[in-house]
């Protein structure tokens, strides 16, 4: 907490307060006294104002009075130069008389002054009616005097206008009319307004230095007295920080928090006032989060305990319940593959579909709760996407069908193939979504729609996926989305309905998509369907799918018969992306006159792809009809069938018909177009679902592993695949077996005694370099630790695998080098629960399978390999731990026991970096490994049983 400076800011902010206020108060008083003494002056020139303009008023009646009586004799008498002489004459001596006129009774000028530029001569100017008027002076005699304030006529300063009638003996004889001006009036206004601007300046500027002198002396004043303020205040902030920086000081630690226990700091402040009063608040309040300080801590102490408990009683109730559960699974699976007929063939499966939902419904617990407990971490492995996409819906197609459901999917051109994020949870999210999806629609179809949708910031090396599930169910009401995502949740949740599970589904995917980077959503309407959708953000390593336009497809018609729009819109689109002009139908003998149309004018059909499903025909009706028409008999037609179920197409040539399976791969269908319009040979269609079989018979293959377990275990997984085994248990006798004998492939551990699996694959690779021979070398090891894929590769192996191995890795590993010799590394795997308190991995992986002969010889042996950790370690000799820890932890990765694995690995490590383990981890390495072998006895029993 930073400390106050040597003068407190405190005391500036109250100082600037204070004198801001002044200043407020001081502007206020300044603006209202110049307002109040403004507007007194106004109301004073206003008043003179009227003054001034009431006297001039009075002058001009009394003129018009005046200059109308002499004029009455002179105009009864027609003295006609007597008038004029008269009107000149007051014009020209009264300066305020503007100029001045008199028309007779008939509206003749007999006389005008000062109405015309040049008034030397007496006579009168010849002006007219019509002058008058365009001067603006009216000739409209009034019957008695009137005044108008008005412009000069010819410019000026305005004028007070008299008009007066001039009566002769009751007889209207004439006006006169003056122009009296207003401009010694204005005159002595505006020296009003200017004596008056002057006092106003004058008396603000003495006001305002009074002010700035208030200002001035209250400002000492109140710093002098601020002092007694702030330095209680600043006191209090003193011990504030004090109590902060004492929580994060080095004092004593609680053993499980990390708390110190210490007294915080009081403050003393005796100002009598209610200063004091708050420093008394304080001093209470310290007391009190004292005291809940210390609560906390016990229940901090606490809850950690807890979490502890939850996670081992997770962990053992993992084991507790999977194990009885793989043993009721293992003697399914025996049953199933022995000769049962009627009854008790369906109770078998009945009771195998019940184990597997009661197992997916304990996985969804177990999963939960370690999201629940944050014990997951997103992995960032490479992987494909579209191969992970199409997986899924392949695995989820017969469920589908089974429902008379169509699944499709489709996946945007611009969406990445090679993308770097963690596949085995995307593939779980996906799979959630996708079985709801179908589990709650009964007619209709379930989409899978990958796209990329726009960022404010595109980066090569990074996108952001969007994945949605549509469905044409029943929808979800808005009140039941809302509660859609929480755990424990279903839409009918009452014990009538009609689908089960735990309403756990969906809280797991929304943990793993907001683990993964993003989030998920839905968007449903009742009776219309739902949409629900997941995005994540993954690293890129290559691009888009390119479009492959083809010459051989440019120009060419295709039809599409298919009674699912949403697959004829996957298959129009790519079409069309190939160059083909693509038409699309849902009938079978629409389909049929669009052909025969295509061929009366002359732009026939070069190929058709038909859905098995049409909306009138079979498939076999609609080739039977097709080869009916001699020109069509040899058009290539390309069935889609639902996995499972093909067609048989009795009594037909069906050489010129392939079926590929639904869910449809794109790149089979443009393998079998190209095959068929090109003649080019044709990739064989695999069939989706289903691993590489038995690779060959008697093919060589040597596993090279120093530990008898592990070399057993090889040997068992890869004689399952067709290959034949020899072995070696170094890398010098691997070196002279790959002399003497050509192997398709070596299955090489990487530490082992004599020679490394490192050393042994670099001296092979020189000795090859002179043969011309390239033995494939796969790398076997039980590190988890990063790197170490491009360590086995930089030595000059070709793949990678870790163990445990999963014998579908290596099955597909081995099919990849030996059958395809496609260079596509095996995606780099970790040691299960790499990085995780041993206590919360399972005693056994129910996912590692594991022999009776292999559980006996790891019965038999690692005791032994125990033994010899222990005597190493009295000994003191890290060198020898080091390697014995190695062992052990192959061995426990073979048969499945991660957490002895775990202990087993960091021991090697520590021995690696010459550090001896401590007594008490032999002795929990020791009950760690009594609690699998009682496992393992409970498991061979049972296996003798079932058997």
């Amino acid at each position: 907490m930073p400390s106050p400076n040597a003068h407190g800011s405190l005391r500036i902010k109250l100082l600037r307060l204070i004198l801001g206020a002044l200043l407020l108060l001081g502007g206020t008083t300044l603006l209202s006294s110049g307002a109040l003494i403004y507007s007194t002056d106004r109301e004073v020139q206003t008043k003179r104002e009227q003054e001034l303009l009431g006297g001039l008023e009075e002058k001009a009646r009394l003129l018009g009075f005046n200059q109308a009586l002499a004029l009455r004799s002179l105009v009864a008498d027609n003295l006609f130069g007597d008038v004029k002489a008269l009107i000149f004459q007051t014009v020209s001596e009264n300066g305020d008389i503007a100029y001045g006129l008199f028309l007779d009774s008939e509206n003749r000028v007999w006389a005008a002054s000062g109405l015309t530029l040049a008034n030397e001569a007496k006579d009168a100017p010849s002006l007219t009616a019509k002058d008058l008027q365009a001067l603006g002076i009216s000739t409209e005699h009034k019957p008695r005097a009137a005044l108008r304030r008005r412009a000069h006529p010819l410019g000026g300063v305005d004028v007070l206008e008299v008009t007066a009638p001039v009566v002769s003996e009751g007889t209207h004889a004439g006006t006169v009319i003056y122009g009296i001006s207003t401009r010694h009036v204005a005159e002595r206004l505006a020296q009003a307004r200017d004596l008056a601007a002057s006092r106003l300046a004058t008396t603000l500027g003495l006001i305002g230095a009074l002010i700035l002198g208030s200002i001035a002396a209250s400002y000492f004043l109140v710093k002098r007295v601020a002092v007694h303020i702030t330095e209680p205040l600043l006191a209090l902030r003193s011990a504030a920080g004090a109590i902060a920086t004492g929580l994060r000081s080095n004092g004593p630690l609680a053993e499980s928090t990390g708390v110190a226990r210490k007294k915080w700091e009081r403050v003393q402040i005796a100002s009598g006032d209610e200063l004091e009063l708050l420093g008394a608040a304080f001093n209470s309040m310290v007391e009190a989060n004292e005291q809940a300080f210390e609560e906390l801590r016990v229940k901090t102490e606490q809850a950690l305990e807890a979490s502890r408990l939850k996670s081992e009683f997770l962990a053992n109730m993992s084991h507790e319940i999977r194990t009885p559960m793989n043993g009721i699974l293992g003697v399914i699976r025996l049953m199933q593959n022995q000769a049962l007929e009627g009854k008790m063939r369906r109770y078998v499966e009945t009771v195998d579909a019940s184990a597997n939902t009661l197992m997916a419904i304990i996985n969804d617990v177990l999963d939960f709760s370690k999201l629940e407990a944050g014990k997951y971490v997103a992995q960032h492995v490479s992987y494909d996407l579209r191969l992970v996409i199409q997986e899924v819906a392949e695995l989820m197609a017969s469920q589908a069908h089974e429902k008379g459901l169509e699944l499709v999917y489709r996946v945007e051109r611009r969406v990445p193939t090679g993308v770097v994020g963690d596949p085995d949870r995307f593939r779980q999210v996906l799979t959630n979504l996708v079985g709801n999806a179908i589990k709650f629609t009964e007619r209709g179809e379930v989409l899978i729609d990958a796209s990329t949708p726009p960022t404010p910031q595109q980066d090569k090396t990074s996108a952001l996926i969007k994945l949605a599930v549509v469905d044409t169910g029943p929808g979800i009401a808005p009140d039941d989305q809302k509660k859609l995502f929480s755990a424990f949740t279903q839409v009918d949740g009452s014990l009538v309905r009609k689908h089960g599970g735990t309403g756990l589904g969906l809280a797991i995917s929304k943990h793993l998509a907001e683990a993964m980077g993003g989030e998920v959503g839905l968007e449903s309407t009742p009776g219309q369907g739902s949409r629900f959708w997941f995005t994540l953000k993954v690293g890129v390593t290559s691009g888009g799918e390119q479009i492959r336009s083809a010459e051989w497809a440019s120009g060419r018609r295709a039809l599409v018969v298919e009674i699912s729009k949403s697959w004829r819109d996957v298959v129009v689109e790519h079409l069309v992306a190939w160059g083909f002009d693509a038409h699309s139908t849902t009938s079978g003998r629409d389909a049929i006159n669009q052909l025969e149309l295509g061929l009366l004018e002359n732009r026939p059909f070069s190929a058709a792809v038909v859905g098995v499903q049409m909306q009138d025909l079979d498939l076999e009706e609609f080739v039977r009809t097709i080869r009916s028409v001699p020109t069509l008999r040899s058009l290539p037609i390309v069935a889609l069938y639902h996995m499972g179920s093909s067609v048989a197409l009795s009594g037909l040539d069906s050489s010129l018909v392939t079926q590929l399976p639904k869910p449809l791969r794109v790149s089979e269908l443009y393998n079998t177009l190209q095959s068929a319009l090109t003649g080019a040979a044709a990739a064989p269609v695999s069939k989706p679902g289903v691993e590489p079989g038995r690779i060959a018979s008697k093919l060589p293959v040597l596993v090279v592993d120093d530990n008898e377990i592990n070399r057993y275990v090889a040997m068992e997984q890869v004689e399952q695949l067709g290959l034949r085994v020899e072995t070696a248990s170094n890398g010098l006798e691997a070196l002279e077996c790959v002399k003497r004998k050509q192997y398709v492939a070596v299955l090489m551990d990487c530490q082992m005694p004599v020679m490394d699996g490192y050393t042994s694959t670099q001296k092979i690779r020189e000795w090859e370099s002179g043969t011309g021979r390239h033995t494939v070398i796969i790398a076997l090891t039980a590190h988890a630790l990063v790197g170490e894929r491009d360590r086995v590769l930089a030595a000059g192996m070709d793949d990678y695998l870790a163990k445990p191995v999963r014998p579908q890795s290596l099955q597909k590993t081995l099919w990849r080098h030996v059958i395809l010799n496609r260079d596509e590394p095996e995606l780099t795997t970790t040691l299960p629960g790499a990085d995780k308190d041993p206590s919360a991995l399972p005693v056994l992986d129910p996912e590692v399978p594991r022999s009776r002969k292999l559980i006996q010889l790891v019965l038999k042996n690692v005791p032994g390999q125990l033994d010899s950790l222990e005597a190493a370690f009295l000994e003191a000799m890290t060198k020898e731990v080091m390697a014995s820890a190695h062992k052990l932890k192959g061995s426990m990765l073979s048969i499945g026991a991660p957490r002895v694995a775990e202990l087993a690995e960091k021991m090697q490590l520590a021995a690696g970096q010459g550090n001896l383990p401590r007594k008490g981890d032999l002795a929990r390495i020791r009950r760690e490994f009594d609690s699998v072998s009682a496992a393992l006895t409970e498991e061979l029993a049972a296996t003798a049983e079932a058997t």
